[in-house]
């Protein structure tokens, strides 16, 4: 994940005076020395050529500051004081409530500062803030239009590079091409691990162009080349059809009540037997819930409870979202969610344990496994802290309730094992 570096800041001087190289010197609450910058490349037009200067009027420490090297080389990402983001104008509760009532959160767009680099020590390291008060002092020399564009396609790629290392996708082998090999809990496993990274890297596109206009920088920094061409051929053919064009066809589509019926004959069409097969875990029909497996009510049961006795608790000091998912109290519901969601999916199916199917069933016990360890660590600080003594017998439940669950998993793999040799 990206380092977001915003509240531990005190102040800096982000220095791009020189063609092709930018400086700084960044100060950070706790820290004696300031980091130093030294990157390659420059930022864009509206800062290119001039020192940007900040001060943040409310510094507060952040928990992995320490893990910054006081020297930061690498490469210039987008560095910018124009940058456009949503600032939320409401109260929290305000907020709230517009959450509840399913309404708008009022909001306006500011020109947020935003600074990035590529670092060889710590990967990507963003400043994004609307907070501090800025400065930029005068050009010592001018960026032209083609000189920025080609510096941002310079900071897509070096983006793009980034999120490859994220990803880390493998080479393909002859035996990926083979449908007759099975699918191991071994090579599920991997699958899954890449479908993890290929989320965390997509999560960080979005981040931060997920409200740009250009659909097409997501595809590209994610390395889906495919994407590209299919999607300048659409771009493409909309550009062909002309408003004329796309009405008369509006209208030969509803003159054609046939066709415009045709979705009702296919839902006649579906029969119960392929209801059957639609399985989320969580049905609400006594009859056929006796036929899943046990783990699935008791992680439901377990996950109900956790959310609607520790969901609302806020005595949890956490002073940001991550520090808060990393708390005993965020390590415990996070995990106990985990296990939830991915029995539900993964024994939802009458054949989980069967066939091609066994081998993905056991890689997702592996980690429902490791999740319950991580709950069960959890808990265990957090009985240990004397601020949630009043919890305490609630977290006994929950506890013994996480080990039955664990041992439930455990006895689960041994037996597709048994059932599945060699997968």
């Amino acid at each position: 994940m990206a380092f977001r570096l915003d509240q531990a800041i005190v102040k800096g001087e982000i220095d791009n005076t020189e063609r092709g190289r930018v400086r700084g010197l960044i100060w950070l609450l706790g820290r004696k020395e300031p980091l130093k910058l030294d990157l390659e490349g420059d930022a864009w037009r509206d800062v290119a050529g001039a020192k940007i200067q900040f001060v943040n009027p409310e510094p507060r420490r952040q928990k992995k500051q320490g893990e910054l090297k006081p020297l930061q080389q690498g490469i210039v990402g987008d560095i910018t004081a124009s940058r456009k983001v949503k600032h939320i104008t409401a109260s929290d509760e305000e907020w709230q409530r517009c959450m509840e009532d399913e309404k708008p959160i009022p909001f306006e767009w500011r020109n947020s500062l935003y600074i990035e680099w590529f670092s060889e020590a710590n990967g990507r390291v963003v400043i994004e803030t609307t907070d501090f008060d800025t400065q930029i002092t005068e050009f010592t020399w001018q960026m032209d239009e083609a000189e920025e564009q080609a510096q941002q396609f310079a900071n897509l790629n070096a983006m793009r590079n980034w999120l490859a290392t994220i990803i880390k996708r493998p080479e393909k082998t002859e035996e990926d091409d083979d449908d007759e090999v099975p699918f191991s809990e071994d090579a599920w496993e991997e699958s899954l691990k890449l479908s993890d990274r290929v989320s965390e890297a997509h999560m960080e596109a979005m981040d931060k162009y997920g409200e740009d206009d250009d659909e097409t920088k997501v595809a590209f920094v994610m390395g889906w080349d495919h994407m590209l061409g299919m999607m300048a051929d659409a771009q493409e053919n909309q550009n062909r059809t002309s408003p004329a064009k796309e009405r008369e066809d509006f209208d030969e589509e509803v003159e054609s009540d046939d066709e415009g019926e045709e979705w009702k004959d296919a839902e006649d069409d579906l029969t119960d037997e392929d209801d059957d097969d639609f399985d989320d875990g969580f049905d609400e029909d006594p009859a056929r819930e006796r036929e899943r497996h046990p783990l699935l009510k008791r992680s439901r049961d377990l996950v109900l409870r956790v959310l609607r006795d520790l969901r609302d608790d806020d005595r949890d000091d956490a002073t940001d979202t991550d520090e808060a998912d990393d708390s005993p109290l965020g390590r415990f519901i996070g995990n106990t969610l985990n296990i939830g969601g991915k029995l539900a999916g993964a024994l939802g199916s009458r054949r989980f344990a069967q066939g091609e199917e066994a081998g993905y069933t056991l890689a997702i016990l592996k980690r429902c496994l490791n999740w319950a360890n991580e709950a069960l660590a959890g808990l265990n600080s957090l009985m240990a802290d004397s601020r949630w003594e009043d919890r305490h017998p609630l977290f006994s439940e929950f506890k013994r309730e996480l080990h039955a669950i664990r041992d439930g998993i455990t006895d689960l793999r041994q037996e597709i094992r048994r059932a599945n040799p060699g997968v």
